[in-house]
């Protein structure tokens, strides 16, 4: 029988509100142990924060501002800002060997979604031991 990814979602998505601000989707990102930040309004999802977005985010290494001046503007910018908009999106019966072409053609991690709810966030990481194990067979 065919495994649906709903069996790799072991940990909650963090998630922040579209007006949350950047250092809100750091902090969330740190705490969830995650690749990425659920952005949702009304409990529906309306985008990503990936890691490398909070990165790009931030004034270049470079920069003349002090970590005070760096820390209050990323606490002035809306997630909704820099949040990726297109997101692919599958259902939680939807099987692991399917989520790894999308994921292969794909640009972040899949949002799983139930009845239009979030439910979680499958990215290669979650993947790989599934696939190695069944390639292993």
């Amino acid at each position: 029988m065919t495994r649906g990814v709903r069996s790799l979602l072991p940990h909650p998505v963090p998630a922040v509100e579209p007006t949350a601000t950047l250092a809100d989707a750091e902090a969330a990102l740190r705490s969830g142990r995650a690749e990425a930040v659920a952005v949702v309004r009304h409990g529906r999802l309306v985008g990503l924060v990936m890691a490398d977005d909070l990165v790009a985010a931030r004034p270049s290494a470079a920069t003349t501002l002090s970590i005070g001046e760096v820390n209050g503007a990323l606490s002035r910018i809306p997630v909704q800002s820099i949040m990726r908009r297109d997101i692919a999106t599958i259902a939680p019966d939807t099987p692991i060997a399917e989520a790894a072409r999308l994921l292969r053609d794909g640009s972040g991690p899949l949002a799983v979604l139930a009845g239009g709810d979030l439910v979680g966030l499958v990215g290669a990481a979650d993947l790989l031991p599934e696939l190695e194990q069944q390639e292993s067979l």
